[in-house]
């Protein structure tokens, strides 16, 4: 069993190498691929949610044992609010409790004050799609953290709690996410 383990480790690492290198031969040869990729990588922002999914989809898990080591959800609960009304450009909700359910999986890509939102945190979903949490107290994740559907972010101020909903800089209507 471990040997099969180790053995499906070396696979992937040697399968990324020869990725990597054919990768950087490419670039190096032709010019159009470079400003390609540096358009793609340093220019616009690169989707790191999405490429983790891609990883996951060819090449499996990240964490080898993650199948051995079976993690229970101690925490399963939907966004609950009582009211919404509109603010600025999304919503804003007085919830049931002050605790806050994360709406959809992605990646941590900031924390901190943002104006008219207070302590901010935004989530990146693997389709591009930014989830804004504003009015927050505590936070339960830490940036760059791949986050999970229903995983408790944090508590609001007040059980009020900010969401806007943005793809590409521009605002979503909030209701196809609620």
């Amino acid at each position: 069993m471990v040997n099969i383990m180790i053995k499906k480790i070396i696979y992937k690492i040697s399968l990324v190498i020869i990725l990597v290198l054919f990768g950087s031969l490419i670039i190096n040869k032709n010019n159009n691929v470079k400003n390609i990729v540096y358009d793609n990588v340093y220019v616009n922002y690169l989707n790191f949610a999405s490429v983790k999914n891609v990883y996951n989809t060819y090449l499996g898990n990240i964490i080898p044992f993650q199948n051995i080591i079976k993690d229970e959800m101690v925490f399963n609960e939907k966004l609950k609010y009582k009211e919404k009304s509109k603010y600025n450009n999304g919503v804003k909700l007085d919830l049931n409790n002050n605790i806050v359910p994360i709406i959809d999986s992605g990646i941590v890509i900031y924390i901190g004050n943002k104006d008219n939102f207070n302590k901010t945190v935004i989530i990146e979903n693997s389709d591009g799609v930014e989830e804004w949490y504003g009015n927050l107290n505590n936070i339960n994740v830490k940036l760059y953290d791949y986050v999970k559907e229903n995983d408790i972010l944090g508590d609001t101020y007040n059980n009020t709690l900010y969401l806007e909903f943005k793809k590409d800089n521009k605002s979503l209507d909030y209701n196809k996410f609620l």
